[in-house]
């Protein structure tokens, strides 16, 4: 399948051929960990490096679209098939470029947030407090 691969340390964003499976995402992000962020409303996200931001020094980075963090390292726009596979993005090369806005070297403190599952079985049998 065609992703879209955005690169912040060349400033490039191109095509690029992906069987979709773990070990392809890692390999053209070059990282260990994967992580999903800023999906837009047609299914499409980005994959990241999911230890990009503890990394020293972080990656370049940038922003993409009205997503309101930036987004450090190489990423890959991709699609969202009907059971939540990956899958070829809606959006086109030149739409993705026009979303894109080069940040450089700059510096993002690692965060991240607990989100309760007070609707849900954590395991069978146990549920929450």
């Amino acid at each position: 399948m065609r992703l879209i691969k955005i690169d912040p340390n060349t400033q490039t964003i191109e095509y690029v051929e992906s069987t979709g499976k773990l070990n392809s995402l890692r390999e053209l992000i070059e990282c260990r960990m994967i992580d999903v962020c800023a999906r837009q409303d047609n299914g499409d996200s980005l994959t990241v490096d999911d230890e990009a931001l503890f990394l020293e020094p972080q990656p370049f980075a940038f922003r993409f679209g009205n997503y309101g963090q930036p987004v450090h390292g190489i990423a890959l726009l991709t699609g969202t098939d009907e059971e939540g596979r990956t899958a070829e993005p809606t959006m086109t090369l030149e739409e993705a470029q026009q979303c894109v806005e080069w940040m450089g070297n700059v510096y993002t403190s690692p965060s991240f947030t607990v989100v309760p599952l007070y609707d849900r079985v954590l395991m069978p049998g146990i549920y929450p407090n």
